[in-house]
């Protein structure tokens, strides 16, 4: 669980990189904001992704939310 959360938001952030690595070797200008771009992206789908990783960590350990009647 954790370990396959952990290995997509590195593999995202690593393509981030790649792309950025590349556009320096263009003298692209626009190459740090590409960056930036990227990795915010990638940040924000890796937030997106923290509920459903809360609730599988939940059922594992069978936590229950507490719901008051």
């Amino acid at each position: 669980m954790e370990e396959d959360y952990d290995e997509r938001l590195n593999r995202s952030l690593m393509v981030c990189q790649d792309k950025y690595e590349a556009a320096k070797l263009q003298q692209k200008p626009w190459a740090i904001n590409g960056l930036l771009s990227c990795a915010d992206l990638s940040i924000q789908d890796g937030i997106k992704m923290l509920p459903l990783l809360t609730n599988k960590f939940k059922a594992s350990f069978g936590i229950r939310d507490n719901i008051p009647s």
